[in-house]
């Protein structure tokens, strides 16, 4: 049987439209399936019923770490999150196409074992226009806007570490799943 393919979708933390593209994907190729991810943070309103986030307790994220259950875990803002080996390694090995949208460090840690897996690093057109949909977001308070575009920051330092570097223009990201499509082949 072929074996099944692996689409990373990442980028800064936050304003680039990873979701919207991911949205986007998954509507025009109804094909890949998006595996849930794994969090110690309670579960906001519809991510259950979503089926976009499972949260269990710390203790059992930490036993399931110390077990190599995580292709990739990361802490943020007090709680881990990582996404489960087995799913994504029983889809891709039953020839299902994955699509997984996570941050920059967790698409770095898959890279390393699964170097076939296809990186795509979202990004605004510049660092001024991030800032600008953060606060348009309307929903974070100056401190947590700060620390948003310092992560970002960072995280803008490893777009060189990924296959393709797609940037998301305003209020376009039709622009932006094209170009993905046409970087990846998919």
């Amino acid at each position: 049987m072929k074996q099944g393919k692996l689409l990373i979708i990442s980028g800064p933390s936050a304003g680039v439209g990873k979701d919207t593209i991911l949205r986007m994907f998954l509507e025009k190729h109804p094909d890949w399936y998006q595996p849930t991810s794994t969090t110690t943070r309670p579960l906001r309103p519809g991510e259950k019923e979503e089926k976009r986030m499972n949260s269990v307790t710390t203790e059992t994220f930490k036993k399931w770490q110390t077990e190599d259950k995580f292709l990739e875990t990361d802490f943020h803002a007090g709680h881990w999150y990582g996404t489960l080996r087995e799913p994504v390694e029983k889809l891709l090995s039953e020839g299902q196409n994955v699509v997984l949208r996570i941050d920059v460090n967790g698409s770095m840690q898959i890279k390393n074992q699964m170097p076939e897996a296809v990186t795509v690093f979202i990004e605004a057109e510049s660092p001024e226009a991030l800032e600008v949909r953060i606060r348009e977001r309307g929903s974070e308070t100056e401190e947590q806007i700060q620390s948003r575009l310092k992560l970002a920051k960072k995280e803008l330092r490893y777009k060189k570490f990924f296959d393709h570097r797609v940037v998301n223009p305003q209020n376009r990201p039709e622009e932006a799943l094209g170009a993905v499509e046409r970087a990846t082949g998919f």
